[in-house]
């Protein structure tokens, strides 16, 4: 791993001296925002306020400023104390399923070397590269652009999901994908009304005036499946699994309102106030209710479905911390008798957010309660993502989403999953 780090500036094409004094600038204000979420408190959102803006300027100036050798943007990469619990967790065989006749799939282990090496941070920084230099070009003039448009009706990781099949389809065509403004997305509070009113800016060209068909045209944000996928260059040689997963962490790289509100939360809950001070940890999200009753889950499984999967390997790892996440309350009065009779040994950690939230309870609310909703989702998925292990249920987009964000990362270690599946598509 130190190798590949030592590589890396020779792999990232451009000036090697704009590498350097980004990644010391972004080092800096990283460093900042983990000292401040140490001690911060609802006076100090001030202070995180313009530090946050500061990084997203500077992220958005040049690719290099968003990385240094811990975190990507807002995120954290894999690391050594990482590699070091994934080596002790015991080899598996697991294969990813494509959706039938549009993609393949994805066997995985994370004792294969190859698949160590695809989704290594040095392969990230790549990928992430090529993706923000392609939508982010110098000159946006006599560019190809795509208008992304008309988005799902649907829960929020279906519409990033089906969002993401439009900006592959928009790169396949050696296209620049931008939003149309307003975008009248159901999970976008602000004026833009598109997934920038959350993320960073997909693009720095302006939305085209002119759809003409051929040097601007419109793709629909609303289709179920990528029906005929289609790799740039840069990705011929790589997984679906890899590729989907690096398009999908672009588009949602946190922009500086949503990981200040995260920060805030974070400070708020956890004592001591900080994610990476909590490692190493386990994440678990249990969904039931609204899933269960359309029939996209068989069942509903017990909180103790999970612990049975992880807890030897979390006893082997020595991790006792465990962030819980569920709709359903009645999971942390489950957790409470589960641990009972481990003697005690798994120590909880939660955030307090609205409970029994589903997608017909969320489209009945108004788009700012909508909006503080959302950034709850975003809290959540912060915080999982950021954790060394992970067990969901994959039928679930939105353990899809920190699933594929973890990949990102370089987090391979098996999902730990009752439904013994592993999905890839809508």
């Amino acid at each position: 791993m130190v190798i590949k780090l030592v590589r890396l500036s020779f792999l990232l094409t451009g000036s090697v001296l704009i590498f350097i004094l980004g990644a010391l600038v972004s080092f800096n204000h990283n460093h900042r925002i983990d000292n401040l979420s140490q001690t911060i408190d609802l006076s100090s959102q001030y202070k995180l306020d313009e530090d946050l803006q500061l990084i997203k300027e500077q992220s958005l100036k040049f690719f290099p400023a968003a990385y240094n050798s811990t975190h990507l943007w807002s995120m954290r990469l894999a690391d050594e104390n990482y590699y070091r619990l994934a080596r002790l967790v015991p080899c598996r065989n697991i294969t990813y399923l494509g959706y039938p006749n549009t993609t393949k799939n994805v066997p995985m282990n994370h004792c294969d070397k190859k698949v160590q090496n695809e989704f290594s941070v040095e392969s990230t920084l790549q990928a992430q590269k090529w993706i923000f230099d392609h939508q982010n070009p110098t000159n946006c003039t006599n560019k190809r652009f795509a208008l992304i448009y008309r988005y799902a009706w649907s829960g929020f990781g279906s519409t990033i999901h089906q969002i993401l099949w439009a900006f592959a389809t928009a790169l396949g065509q050696g296209r620049i994908a931008v939003y149309e403004t307003p975008g009248n997305w159901h999970y976008g509070n602000c004026q833009s009304s598109n997934p920038d009113c959350l993320f960073l800016p997909i693009s720095n060209c302006s939305v085209p005036s002119t759809i003409d068909g051929t040097q601007t045209i419109r793709i629909e944000a609303n289709i179920d499946h990528w029906y005929k996928p289609k790799y740039p260059s840069e990705f011929q040689k790589r997984s679906f699994n890899f590729y989907r997963s690096q398009l999908l962490f672009y588009l949602m790289r946190f922009n500086a309102e949503t990981l200040r509100h995260v920060h805030i939360a974070v400070a708020k809950y956890f004592v001591p106030p900080s994610v990476d001070l909590h490692r190493p940890y386990i994440a678990v999200y249990v969904r039931r209710s609204d899933k269960v009753k359309n029939k996209e889950m068989s069942q509903a499984y017990s909180l103790q479905d999970y612990f049975d999967l992880f807890d030897a390997d979390t006893r082997r790892t020595k991790i006792s911390k465990v962030y819980i996440n569920s709709e359903d309350d009645d999971v942390f009065k489950e957790f409470e008798k589960i641990n009972k009779n481990y003697g005690g040994y798994y120590k909880l950690v939660r955030i307090n957010a609205e409970k029994n939230v589903v997608f017909r309870t969320l489209m009945s609310m108004t788009p700012q309660e909508r909006g503080k909703i959302v950034l709850e989702f975003l809290t959540d998925l912060f915080i999982e993502v950021n954790a060394d292990l992970h067990a969901g249920t994959l039928t679930s987009n939105y353990c899809r989403l920190v699933d594929e964000i973890r990949l990102v990362l370089g987090k391979i270690s098996p999902y730990y999953t009752p439904e013994q599946m592993y999905l890839i598509d809508m």
